[in-house]
């Protein structure tokens, strides 16, 4: 059993004054015993000398008759046992016991509480006799028991205050460090604002010292390390990006509010959405310029959404808004519009200005799912649809959207084994001069024959390349594939004198499009006056002065460049005459307007005009109607291409056109 500290210095307080207090005690009462019997014996020798005195004068005098009635009273002195008066022959003369006259000196007992004195009486000359006196020393016994019984109480008391005292010292020393005892109990239980006010110059004052320092300095550290531990927290829980949640806390919080909306039987909405063609300013921009887009249009959801549930970011540029307490879904439709609205204005950013837009799909707890793994499954569903339908929109989930997905994760699939499989071909489509008739050029399209899909249309499969990435390698394939098609053709005898080549966005940005469309050349031997590459007006758009400095490399190998679809992406004039160009494609969506009372065709006329005044080279592409190509021609256009002349041919097929060379 261990014994504390209090009662530790108890004990050891408690022996030292008993060890201090015993002998002190013992030593007053011997001081006492010693001073009574001193007294006790210097008046034994007084009373000795007093009958020694008498009893010579009885003994010279023969007389001790005297003697005989001086001693008689001290027979009963509690005192005096016995006096005995000796003669010279050793015979009792005198005594306060009658038996003892005329005997010898009685045998002398020894007794505890008794005391034998003898004192010789003699004179000058001669030996008179003695004197014996037998003293009692019971009173001196009864005075020693009655200090015994006094001293008893005294040295009980001493022992009782001796432990008192030890008691009151072990808990004076022990109260202090208690209180550090506590208060490091306190602090081990994480009450980091304990301290210990003890007030002194002792050890125990300076460790209490010691220990509030130690306190304080844990304190801070504690403040530190929970500052720590929150930006942790959050960090963990938020986009270090946009500092918007991320997909860890939205996850979270989905689920506690479709438990919510579980409990009280009440909608809620999720949406997700992300940046159209937000992969563009990557790439032309770098991602400095893209995560600052990012912080800008998170800053602006913040706002226009604030007084929605949450707002997280997933991911690269996709988004997620989760909108509780929901009374009908078209609150859901206003949030969608509201979020559109917002990135219609034009976005400031790094000292660029971007034109953005978003496609965001929406589903509804708990028609559309009752977790938050399929809420935002069905919602990234709904987004692709709203992609799919021209981007810049919105669509609710619907359950016909899953098959759509599947079928295009099918295709994406399936598309990445197409060029291995031999399943990717290209066909030609004939441009022909407006004016003779004569064909000018071919250009290579790419067509997809799927065992399992069948024919799959190019507006299906490209933006899905594109999407995925594939759009790389399968650009590197059509432009090696057409270059070769075109040699051939040219050794076979053929007259045609350019084929054109679409580029991908993606395969500018991400590519050394010189080096690769020069190694292509090189690799094929055909001559670079006779391919043409044809680059959409978005990617110039995306990035004017990038484009100007990477047509002009492909202008400098020799290759003749047009810009295709002119006219959807709201070109910027001021740039247009910077350009390295030969050749405007006008997109089909304006020629096929021909003939009606829309303004596109009005706009098809004046892409004629800009073009002659630029000196450009003007192709109409779908031209399928006679006054189609007519009205073209009379507006000055040069080409056209389109079913009127044929459609995309096989390329042994193009034998097919020699009718068509004439005046449409």
């Amino acid at each position: 059993m261990t014994i504390s500290l209090k009662y530790r210095i108890a004990l050891v307080v408690f022996v030292l004054q008993v060890a201090i207090f015993s002998p002190l005690l013992w030593f007053t009462f011997t001081a006492y015993r010693d001073a009574d019997l001193q007294q006790l014996q210097t008046r034994e020798d007084v009373f000795m000398r007093l009958v020694s005195q008498l009893g010579r004068k009885a003994l010279l005098t023969a007389e001790p008759t005297d003697f005989q009635l001086f001693i008689a009273p001290f027979s009963k002195d509690s005192h005096i046992n016995r006096i005995i008066l000796l003669n010279q022959s050793g015979i009792v003369v005198a005594s306060t016991a009658p038996v003892d006259l005329g005997g010898p000196l009685p045998v002398q007992k020894n007794e505890r509480n008794t005391v034998w004195k003898t004192s010789e009486i003699a004179n000058a000359t001669e030996q008179l006799g003695a004197i014996t006196v037998h003293f009692s020393r019971a009173e001196l016994d009864k005075k020693v028991e009655a200090l015994v019984k006094r001293g008893i109480p005294i040295a009980v008391a001493g022992i009782i205050l001796s432990a008192l005292v030890g008691l009151g010292l072990g808990s004076l020393l022990t109260r202090r460090l208690k209180a550090l005892e506590q208060a490091t109990r306190r602090m081990g239980a994480g009450d980091m604002e304990v301290t210990v006010a003890i007030s002194g110059n002792d050890e125990v004052a300076h460790l209490a010292q010691v220990f509030n320092e130690m306190s304080g300095s844990l304190r801070s550290q504690f403040d530190e390390l929970q500052q720590v531990q929150q930006e942790l927290s959050f960090q963990a829980q938020h986009d270090p990006l946009t500092g918007l949640p991320n997909r860890l806390l939205f996850d979270l919080r989905c689920s506690q509010a479709i438990a919510t909306a579980r409990q009280h039987k009440q909608l809620l909405a999720l949406l997700f959405f992300d940046l159209d063609h937000f992969k563009n300013i990557n790439d032309s921009y770098g991602h400095q310029v893209g995560d600052a887009v990012l912080r800008c249009v998170a800053a602006r959801l913040t706002m226009a959404l604030k007084d929605h549930n949450l707002i997280a970011r997933l991911g690269g540029d996709e988004f997620c808004v989760l909108i509780e307490q929901l009374e009908q879904e078209q609150e859901a439709a206003a949030v969608a519009e509201s979020v559109l609205h917002m990135l219609t204005v034009p976005l400031e950013c790094e000292q660029h200005e971007f034109f953005l837009s978003a496609s965001i799909g929406i589903c509804l707890y708990p028609r559309d799912g009752d977790d938050e793994v399929r809420l935002l499954r069905n919602a990234d569903t709904a987004m692709y649809r709203a992609k799919a339908a021209g981007r810049g929109g919105y669509r609710f989930y619907s359950h016909e959207q899953t098959s759509s997905v599947q079928e295009r994760t099918s295709l994406e699939q399936r598309l990445r084994k197409a060029i291995e499989r031999g399943e990717l071909r290209l066909n030609y489509q004939p441009q022909v001069c407006l004016t003779t008739g004569n064909l000018v050029g071919v250009e290579a399209l790419a067509r997809w024959s799927s065992p399992e899909f069948g024919l799959v249309a190019p507006e299906k499969f490209i933006p899905i390349a594109e999407e995925s990435g594939q759009i790389l390698a399968m650009g590197e394939w059509i432009l090696d594939d057409a270059c070769r098609q075109m040699q051939k053709w040219r050794r076979d005898g053929s007259t045609i004198p350019r084929v054109a080549v679409n580029l991908s966005a993606l395969q500018i940005q991400r590519s050394d499009i010189a080096t690769l469309v020069r190694r292509t050349l090189d690799s094929t031997g055909l001559p670079a006056n006779c391919l043409e590459l044809e680059i959409t007006e978005g990617y110039i758009l995306q990035d004017a002065d990038r484009a100007v400095a990477v047509l002009q490399q492909l202008r400098d190998l020799g290759v003749s460049i047009a810009i295709d679809d002119f006219g959807t992406g709201f070109s910027s004039l001021s740039y247009l005459h910077r350009l390295p160009i030969d050749r405007l494609k006008i997109d089909k969506s304006f020629v096929q307007e021909i003939g009606s009372t829309s303004r596109a065709a009005q706009v098809a006329q004046a892409v004629v005009s800009l073009g002659k005044t630029l000196g450009l080279s003007i192709i109409g592409e779908g031209v399928e109607q006679l006054h189609h190509a007519n009205a073209l021609r009379e507006w000055g256009c040069h080409e056209g291409q389109g079913f009127l002349y044929a459609p995309a041919l096989a390329p042994d097929q193009l034998h097919l056109l020699a009718p068509f060379k004439r005046l449409p």
